[in-house]
C-alpha cells in the first residue's frame, strides 16, 4: 500500500514582517514545509522554483492584492490550493477572490484553531490528490520506460520524474537512435507546459544563414527575402517547450543569442532592436561530447554550463541488452498492426538470441526498423530466420563456438572500468589506476552507463 505524506508544502505571502515570521513558525511547528514571500515578485519567483500544495496570501500587499497573487499562481501552478487572508473581511472580497479561483477566505485576526481547521480541509484534498497520483503512477508508466529492467533506464526514469515538472533547461545526451526526441517530448508532456506547444528545431539540417531567423525570427527588410516580420520558433513555443536537436551543431552567433535568452528570457529578432520577453523552456539534445567541444573551443563553455543544469544521459542499447526483448515485443505489436500481420505471436528463442548478440550500432531506431522488416517478410505466426537482415546473420552470434566468447574493445573497457570502480570508490584514485583523467573517467562512466 502506498504511504501518502500528509505534510503540506506552503507558500506564505504577506508584506508585514512580524505576521510572516509568526505564521511561518506556527505552520512549521504544525509540521509543514513553509516558504515565505514579502511581495508579489517574491511569490512569483518562489512559484517558478518550487511546487506548492497551498498558497496562503494576504489580500493587501502594499500595492498588489491577493487577486494578483491568485492570477500569478493560476498561471504558474494551476493545481495549487489558494487561501486569502485579510483584515478587510467583507462579502465583496470573499466573492471576488472565490471568482478568481481561491479555495477559501480567512478573515484576520484568526486563532490557531481556525487555522488548523482550514489546514485540515486543505490536507484532506491534497491527500486525495496525492493518493490518486500515486495510484496512477503505479498503474501507468510512459511507454518510453514501460517494461525496462536495466538499472541504467530505471535510474533515468527516476531522474526524469524529478526533472520533468520543473522549468529548468534539460540537456539530453546519447548516441544517434537512442530515442532522445521521444524523451524530450515525454519531459514536456509531464511538465506544467504540457498543454503548450512542443516545437522541434534540428540544428543540423538548417543552414547557418537560416537557423538564426528560424530560432529568433526576423524583421522586414533585415535580409534579402525578408518581406515581412516573422516570429521565430522561440516565440512560437511561448508557454511551451522548444526542443533543440543536435545543439552541438549550433553556429557561434546563434550560441551567443541562445545564451542571452537563457540568462535573460528575452530575444531580439534578426535585424531588430526590440527586446521581446519569451517564456519558453529549452530542452536540448546532442550526440557530441560537448565537454570536449568546449575544450576544443568548438562550443561556448558558458552556454554548455547553462545548458547542462540537468543532464539526461541515454545509455546505448548495447550496454543494456536486458531491455531488448521488451523493445522487440513492443515493436512487433505496432508493426504487425501496420502491416496487417496480427497473426504473429512469438519470437523463437534462437532468433531472440540473435537480437541479443547483435550490438545495434543504430540503437533503438535500428532495432525498430529491423523488426518492421522482419514482420513484412514473415509469413507465419513466428519470426523466420530468413527474414533477418544480413548484419544480424553475420554478427558474432553466428561465430564458431571457439570465437563466441570474444569481446569487443569497448566491452572489455567497460568491464575493466566497472571493476576498478567497484574496488575503488574515490574517482581520482580510480582514474589514476586506469591511467586517465577524472574528466575522461566521468565521460566513460556516462557513455557506458556505469553507476
Amino acid at each position: 500500500m502506498t504511504v501518502i505524506d500528509d505534510k503540506l508544502r506552503i507558500l506564505l505571502v504577506d508584506d508585514e514582517k512580524n505576521i510572516r515570521m509568526t505564521l511561518q513558525v506556527t505552520l512549521s511547528d504544525m509540521g509543514h514545509h513553509v516558504i515565505v514571500a514579502a511581495s508579489l515578485k517574491e511569490a512569483a519567483d518562489a512559484l517558478k522554483s518550487e511546487t506548492f500544495d497551498l498558497i496562503l496570501t494576504d489580500f493587501r500587499l502594499g500595492g498588489p492584492t491577493g487577486i494578483d497573487v491568485i492570477r500569478e499562481a493560476k498561471g504558474l501552478q494551476s493545481e495549487a490550493i489558494i487561501v486569502v487572508m485579510t483584515a478587510y473581511s467583507s462579502i465583496e472580497n470573499a466573492v471576488q477572490v472565490t471568482k478568481e479561483g481561491a479555495f477559501d477566505y480567512l478573515p484576520k485576526p484568526f486563532t490557531n484553531a481556525q487555522l488548523s481547521h482550514l489546514l485540515e480541509k486543505v490536507r484532506t484534498l491534497v491527500s486525495l490528490k496525492r493518493e490518486n497520483e500515486a495510484l496512477k503512477n503505479e498503474r501507468y508508466r510512459p511507454e518510453y520506460f514501460l517494461g525496462f529492467v536495466s538499472p541504467a533506464m530505471q535510474r533515468l526514469e527516476a531522474f526524469v520524474n524529478q526533472v520533468a515538472p520543473t522549468d529548468e533547461t534539460v540537456l539530453i545526451t546519447g548516441e544517434n537512435g537512442t530515442g532522445k526526441t521521444e524523451l524530450a517530448r515525454l519531459i514536456h508532456n509531464r511538465s506544467r507546459r504540457a498543454k503548450g506547444p512542443f516545437i522541434t528545431v534540428s540544428c543540423t539540417t538548417l543552414a547557418e544563414s537560416v537557423l538564426e531567423s528560424e530560432l529568433f525570427g526576423h524583421v522586414k527588410g533585415s535580409f534579402t527575402g525578408a518581406v515581412a516580420d516573422k516570429m521565430g520558433k522561440l516565440e512560437l513555443a511561448h508557454d511551451g517547450t522548444l526542443f533543440l536537436d543536435e545543439i552541438g551543431d549550433l553556429s557561434s552567433s546563434a550560441q551567443a543569442r541562445l545564451l542571452r535568452f537563457l540568462q535573460e528570457k528575452v530575444i531580439e529578432r534578426v535585424g531588430g532592436i526590440e527586446e521581446i520577453k519569451v517564456d519558453t523552456r529549452i530542452i536540448a539534445a546532442t550526440n557530441h561530447d560537448l565537454h570536449e567541444a568546449t575544450a576544443n573551443r568548438n562550443f561556448r563553455e558558458d552556454l554548455y554550463y547553462r545548458l547542462n543544469i540537468l543532464e539526461c544521459c541515454v545509455v546505448p542499447l548495447r550496454y543494456r541488452k536486458e531491455d531488448i526483448p521488451v523493445l522487440v515485443h513492443r515493436f512487433i505489436k505496432k508493426a504487425a498492426v501496420r502491416q496487417g500481420k496480427t497473426a504473429i505471436e512469438s519470437v523463437p528463442d534462437a532468433i531472440m538470441q540473435k537480437f541479443l548478440d547483435y550490438d545495434w550500432p543504430g540503437n533503438i531506431r535500428e532495432l525498430k526498423n529491423t523488426v518492421e522488416r522482419i514482420v513484412i517478410l514473415t509469413n507465419g505466426p513466428q519470426f523466420e530466420e530468413s527474414a533477418l537482415p544480413p548484419a544480424m546473420l553475420s554478427s558474432r552470434g553466428n561465430r564458431a563456438p571457439e570465437q563466441a566468447g570474444l569481446k569487443t574493445i569497448e566491452e572489455m573497457e567497460r568491464e575493466h572500468i566497472a571493476a576498478v570502480l567497484a574496488s575503488e570508490q574515490n574517482l581520482e584514485k580510480a582514474a589514476e589506476i586506469l591511467g586517465i583523467t577524472t574528466v575522461t573517467l566521468w565521460r566513460k562512466r556516462k557513455q557506458y552507463g556505469i553507476p
